[in-house]
């Protein structure tokens, strides 16, 4: 059996496809067969004894190592698996590749338990890979993940075990009302009750062991007080303690009690806290609902401004709290002089110098504008005067300031 003409290359003579295809076809016709294999079925099956100890570590240490024997040519029985199961085994042997997408969960359990018997790792690895693949996807009934993992608990196979118990737990409140539920094992069910890093509910889970344990006269009460362990009833809420726990009469009533109890307070305690809150939020909105007026009616804010012996003004006021302004008047009393003048406002942080009327023009009542900000403290120095009439300088105590103003319009 040729596929093509053999190439050379590299000066490396190269028939790699010839031989994978000869060794296909001494498989498929069944050709130079050596040994028969009586299954478990009672069905036999006659192959190679050294494609068998090439690619199986079981039948290589059987055949060829410290127990082989004359024996082996002759019929011998292997009860691990059944003839559909060996045929997929030999597959693996002969061609390398097995189809696990035609093979139902029963039957991949099967080969993955069959794979672990003959210790082909590799196999059992890929079987294992492939169930994830199904899980992952959601590719597996519910029912059948039931089963798979009674076998996988059952046969102490770890990764399998954990990937099953996983989906489970993600889909439990679903599962657990499955008539299959009821048929995990014991070990199944602890295994369940105990997972870490689980997702599921404490109610779910709860409701899935009341569903699992209903009609099960068979377990012990140590067993089911241990079961029982696995529960803390702090992480229920109030209503799922009165209309499910309670009515179970699993816990004693003292215990869902003083849980209860303890929810009451943290009741009461988160009570206290809202209310704290709201009126936290209540006052804040008083705040900005009179900032809003102010803002509408322009609310003029009224005081007077004293005189001061700091250097730094001759006037300073202080307004009741920190205001938003964009408005100030006041009155410069004495009309023979003309004065100038600056103003500075304390917004909380720093001073701010908002008008500086350098020109010896004003007398009377001033009007300022500005920017809106943040005002609490105004000070206004006089820096200098003159006389209307004849222009001559005031040395003297500067103008008098009255009916000062502010307001945000």
């Amino acid at each position: 059996m040729e596929v093509e003409a053999v190439h050379t290359k590299n000066r490396t003579f190269d028939d790699k496809e010839n031989l994978l295809g000869d060794v296909a076809k001494t498989y498929k016709e069944g050709l130079y067969s050596d040994i028969t294999i009586i299954l478990k079925n009672s069905a036999s099956v006659s192959t190679s004894k050294f494609m068998l100890a090439c690619r199986v570590p079981y039948f290589a240490t059987l055949l060829y190592g410290g127990f082989g024997d004359n024996s082996a040519s002759l019929p011998f029985t292997l009860d691990c698996c059944d003839s559909q199961i060996f045929r997929l085994i030999l597959n693996f042997v002969w061609e390398g590749e097995i189809d696990l997408s035609e093979l139902n969960i029963q039957s991949l359990l099967d080969l993955l338990e069959t794979a672990r018997f003959l210790c082909i790792d590799r196999l059992v690895e890929g079987i294992e890979d492939h169930l994830e693949f199904l899980l992952d996807r959601k590719m597996i009934e519910f029912k059948d993940c039931l089963i798979a993992l009674n076998f996988a608990i059952l046969n102490k196979f770890t990764k399998a075990s954990s990937l099953l118990l996983s989906f489970i737990d993600q889909n439990l409140r679903t599962i657990s009302f499955l008539p299959k539920f009821a048929d995990l094992s014991e070990a199944s069910i602890q295994m369940l009750l105990n997972l870490e890093e689980r997702i599921s509910s404490e109610i779910d889970l709860f409701t899935a062991f009341v569903n699992w344990i209903k009609n099960k006269e068979t377990v012990s009460e140590e067993v089911k007080t241990e079961m029982l362990g696995c529960f803390n009833l702090g992480q229920f809420d109030r209503k799922d303690l009165i209309d499910k726990v309670r009515k179970t009469r699993f816990f004693d009533d003292k215990e869902v009690c003083d849980v209860l109890e303890a929810h009451i307070e943290k009741l009461q305690d988160d009570v206290k806290s809202k209310e704290k809150q709201n009126k936290e939020l209540g006052e804040r909105l008083q705040e900005q609902s009179r900032r809003v007026e102010e803002t509408k009616a322009g609310i003029v804010l009224s005081t007077s401004l004293q005189p001061t012996t700091a250097a730094t003004f001759d006037y300073c006021c202080s307004l009741d709290q920190t205001h938003f302004v964009n408005k100030i008047e006041f009155t410069l009393e004495d009309l023979q002089y003309l004065n100038s003048y600056c103003v500075q406002v304390w917004n909380g942080v720093s001073w701010i110098k908002i008008i500086d009327c350098r020109e010896l023009i004003h007398t009377g009542k001033q009007i300022l504008h500005f920017e809106r900000m943040k005002i609490h403290l105004l000070g206004v120095k006089v820096t200098g005067s003159k006389h209307v009439l004849d222009g001559s300088p005031c040395f003297y105590t500067p103008a008098s300031i009255s009916s000062f103003s502010a307001s945000l319009i």
